[in-house]
């Protein structure tokens, strides 16, 4: 909707159009994301690496084996191999899940040590590690044990042990990296602190689903018993769970794998609402390709713009959070001076987990170049929150930009309507100066 010419402060403001995209892009923490394996006791190869970055996603899954470690410590060269991954990542803007593994053939007990304290060390060396690049590794999943590293299959994940390992990844977590295991019980058995009647608490640790829509259970991440009647961590039916972890997952970011269910037909509509329930950020671009070829083939339900696009078109539009502006109008205060009245919605399925600032540019009538602040706490913005601004605006003359960013590395965060996708920069309007009499 084009709104028409409002004069004030001598100025003439003319707003753009609002168009929603269906076009692709990246934004920091979110999205799609293809697997990277490497092994820690070969040489990896870097410059191979570069031409397997997808450029339209900004995560990657980097998958470490130590299975040549098994009895022994990880080794300096080896040691040094995974900081030269995480170096040589960080210095290409990608965000990392991070998954060390003894396992990646399903074959976890044969592959893990045969006693635990080998386990601690390794937990402990990984930890030390990886240490400095916290800031670009998002999620690290798993504690190494179990088949593919997923937490399942090992006798190292016992009620006993399980805690020890995440106490050890708990000590060396910096701030901005979240640890994530595979089942909500497991979530709960590390924080039976937390077994009350009040607000779940995140507390550095989530959850990562690698068994999604695989079956009604998600591939045995849920359980049967109702939450009422069952232990804290307990697998609860799937309603108690998913409402579970969508309180969980306002605070900490979900994701993992998308898997083709041989016995269960999902509708279009269940598929949207269950990654809304789920608050998912992140989903694997490759696997299952059974299913996301399903996806790609059906018709996305949502009207308006995205009725001749895909249903995954849509699923990888909407992974984590996407910044909507849905209306811009210029008003007149009784003194006389032009504002600038903004809605902006996050129309995403979950919530933004990292700290962030997004504002105005406009020159003003001297010539000298605007940057103002509308919201200084992106994180925290929750999936269907609408934030309303308003901002005077000096006389000027040229566009006037809307930008937004992540604090830690200037990270350019794109918003969902055309004119956004090249430099992030918005145009929400122009500033024309009176005609001279």
């Amino acid at each position: 909707m084009r709104i028409p010419f409002f004069k004030a402060a001598g100025n003439r403001f003319q707003p753009a159009e609002l168009t929603e995209t269906t076009a692709a892009f990246p934004n920091p923490a979110r999205g799609w994301y293809q697997i990277h394996t490497f092994r820690l006791d070969k040489e990896p190869d870097l410059e191979e690496q570069k031409w397997c970055l997808n450029p339209l996603d900004s995560l990657v899954l980097v998958l470490i084996s130590i299975r040549a470690y098994q009895s022994r410590d990880l080794d300096g060269a080896a040691l040094d191999r995974l900081r030269r991954i995480l170096e040589f990542l960080a210095e290409r803007r990608r965000d990392c899940i991070l998954r060390v593994v003894y396992d990646n053939e399903g074959r976890a007990p044969e592959r893990e040590p045969f006693f635990f304290q080998q386990v601690q060390t390794h937990l402990q060396q990984v930890s030390e590690a990886v240490r400095p690049f916290t800031a670009s590794v998002f999620v690290f999943q798993g504690m190494l044990v179990g088949n593919w590293g997923e937490m399942h299959t090992s006798r190292f994940l016992t009620r006993e042990r399980l805690p020890q390992m995440a106490e050890i990844l708990r000590a060396g977590r910096g701030e901005d990296t979240w640890l994530a295991v595979r089942r909500p019980d497991q979530w709960r058995l590390l924080h039976r602190n937390q077994s009350g009647d009040g607000p779940v608490r995140a507390d550095g640790v989530t959850l990562f689903d690698d068994g999604m829509f695989g079956s009604p259970d998600h591939l045995g991440t849920f359980g049967v018993e109702e939450r009422s009647t069952a232990p804290w961590d307990a697998r609860w039916r799937r309603e108690d769970e998913l409402a579970f972890e969508s309180e969980l997952f306002r605070q900490a970011p979900n994701g993992g794998e998308a898997v083709y269910g041989k016995e269960y037909a999902w509708t279009p509509e269940e598929v949207l609402s269950a990654l809304r329930s789920m608050r998912v950020t992140y989903l694997n671009r490759a696997h299952d390709r059974k299913l996301l070829d399903l996806w790609g083939e059906t018709p996305c339900p949502v009207r308006g713009v995205w009725e001749n696009a895909s249903l995954l078109d849509y699923i990888g539009a909407h992974l984590g959070y996407r910044l909507l502006v849905r209306s811009v109008r210029v008003a007149e205060d009784r003194r006389g001076v032009c504002k600038a009245e903004l809605e902006v919605e996050n129309t995403g399925f979950a919530g933004i987990y990292q700290e962030g600032r997004m504002g105005l540019e406009y020159t003003d009538g001297g010539g000298a170049l605007r940057r103002e602040v509308l919201e200084e706490n992106l994180r925290g913005w929750q999936s269907g929150e609408v934030r309303r601004y308003s901002r005077e605006i000096a006389p000027g003359d040229g566009a006037v930009l809307l930008w937004a960013s992540r604090d830690r590395d200037g990270g350019v965060i794109r918003f969902g309507n055309q004119g956004s996708e090249e430099d992030g920069k918005l145009p929400l309007g122009r500033m024309e100066p009176p005609a001279s009499p």
